[in-house]
C-alpha cells in the first residue's frame, strides 16, 4: 500500500468515526433503548464509505487500517481499550475479505463489513467480559459508576438483549451494505452502471 492510499484510508476511517459518533449520540433520544441501536445507526450510514474505500484502494490492509484509525481516535479521546476492539474488528474484516482481488467483490466486502461492525457493536459485552463490572468502572471513571457498569453487565449478559442487539446490528449492517453497493455503483463505478446493485 502506497502512502497516498494509507492517507486516503485513514481519512475515510476518521470520517466514518465522526459519522458513527454522531449516529451514536442521536440514539440517546431513545433513552434506555438506545443501547440496542447505538452502533447500528453508524453501521448503516458508514457502509458507503467502506464500499467506496474497498473498491478504490483494493489493497491488503485497507480494512484493518480503516478500523484501527477509529480505534486510535478512541484512544486519543481517552478510551484506550477501544483500540484493541477496533484492531480485532479490523483483523476480522481483513481476513474476511481475503486476497487483494476480493476488494472488488461486493459479497466479500459485505461479509467483511458485517463481521467488523458486529464486533464493534459488542464492545460493551467485551468490556464486561474482560474487565468485569469493577474494572469497567475503574477504567472509565468519568463514564461509569459501579451501578452504571452493573447496568451494562445486566444488559449484555441477558441472552434476549444480546440477541436483540446482534439482530439489529446485523440487519443494519446488511442494509448499510446494500446502501453502500448502491452508492458505489451509482456514483463511483466508472466501469459499468448496468451491473445490479443486488
Amino acid at each position: 500500500m502506497k502512502l497516498k492510499d494509507f492517507i486516503t484510508v485513514s481519512l475515510l476511517g476518521l470520517v466514518a468515526f465522526i459519522i458513527s459518533m454522531v449516529g451514536g449520540m442521536a440514539t440517546q433520544i431513545f433513552g434506555a433503548w438506545g443501547v440496542f441501536i447505538h452502533v447500528s445507526v453508524g453501521s448503516f450510514l458508514c457502509a458507503p464509505i467502506y464500499f467506496v474505500m474497498c473498491h478504490k484502494i483494493h489493497k491488503r490492509g485497507a480494512a484493518f487500517i480503516y478500523n484501527l484509525v477509529r480505534g486510535i481516535v478512541y484512544a486519543v479521546m481517552g478510551f484506550l481499550p477501544m483500540t484493541a476492539i477496533m484492531a480485532v474488528a479490523g483483523i476480522a474484516g481483513e481476513l474476511s475479505i481475503g486476497k487483494a482481488d476480493n476488494y472488488n467483490n461486493n459479497q466479500r466486502i459485505t461479509v467483511s463489513y458485517v463481521i467488523s461492525e458486529v464486533i464493534y457493536a459488542l464492545h460493551g459485552f467485551f468490556f464486561i467480559l474482560f474487565l468485569g463490572v469493577n474494572g469497567l468502572a475503574k477504567t472509565f471513571p468519568n463514564l461509569f459508576t459501579v451501578e452504571k457498569a452493573q447496568a451494562v453487565h445486566d444488559t449484555f449478559f441477558d441472552p434476549k438483549n444480546l440477541m436483540t442487539i446482534l439482530a439489529i446490528e446485523i440487519i443494519a449492517a446488511l442494509l448499510g451494505a446494500l446502501f453502500g453497493k448502491y452508492v458505489h455503483q451509482k456514483f463511483f463505478n466508472k466501469k459499468s452502471h448496468s451491473e445490479s446493485v443486488l
